[in-house]
């Protein structure tokens, strides 16, 4: 009784596979999320003047995402965009979740050249220097950026300066301005803890 159940179950998987044929397209259950009624990137679109399915944005369209910076890239400190040139920092009065991203978000991309608690000893330096600048201080009185407006620093973050590199693809503009409320409150502990 066992051995005709296995010939039995053997030839039963055997009529399974019969159709099972690579030439013989498979039945789509639910074909929408295959057969979208948008046109691909390169179809030709009948409706279309030119035929084409990829259309031009109208004027003045903004991706999504995309955060319009109409700044261009300066050398100098005095031609860094300002308050007075419409860059004004909008977190008037940073709240603790405010600093707490900061925090991380400078632990994450500013600590590894400025350091911890933003000194210029950041991991990367090293005892032995490995650069041939050493990242700036960012507190006490040896640093720069206090001198610096919060439009200042935000545009360093996204275009860069010197040796460091842009970080607007890395920072979201949202969480730079928390970032620069972030090393706010460490220059503004270490101006107390000078005194």
């Amino acid at each position: 009784m066992k051995n005709i159940s296995l010939r039995l179950l053997f030839a039963v998987s055997l009529f399974g596979f019969i159709n099972c044929d690579y030439k013989t397209p498979v039945w789509e259950y639910f074909p929408n999320m295959y057969d979208s009624p948008a046109r691909e990137s390169q179809e030709a679109d009948p409706f279309s003047k030119n035929g084409a399915a990829v259309r031009i944005p109208p004027k003045g369209a903004i991706p999504v995402g995309y955060y319009p910076y109409p700044y261009k890239d300066v050398l100098t400190q005095d031609s860094l965009p300002g308050p007075d040139k419409g860059l004004k920092n909008p977190i008037t009065k940073p709240n603790l979740g405010d600093i707490m991203i900061g925090e991380k978000r400078f632990q994450t991309y500013c600590s590894p050249c400025h350091g911890v608690r933003g000194e210029g000893n950041g991991t990367v330096i090293g005892p032995a220097p490995r650069f041939s600048t050493v990242p700036p201080v960012l507190v006490g009185s040896k640093a720069s950026s206090v001198n610096f407006t919060d439009g200042q620093i935000f545009h360093i973050i996204t275009m860069g300066r010197g040796v460091m590199g842009s970080y607007a693809f890395q920072i979201e503009p949202a969480d730079r301005w928390k970032l620069i409320a972030y090393l706010r409150k460490l220059q503004e502990h270490e101006a107390k803890k000078a005194n």
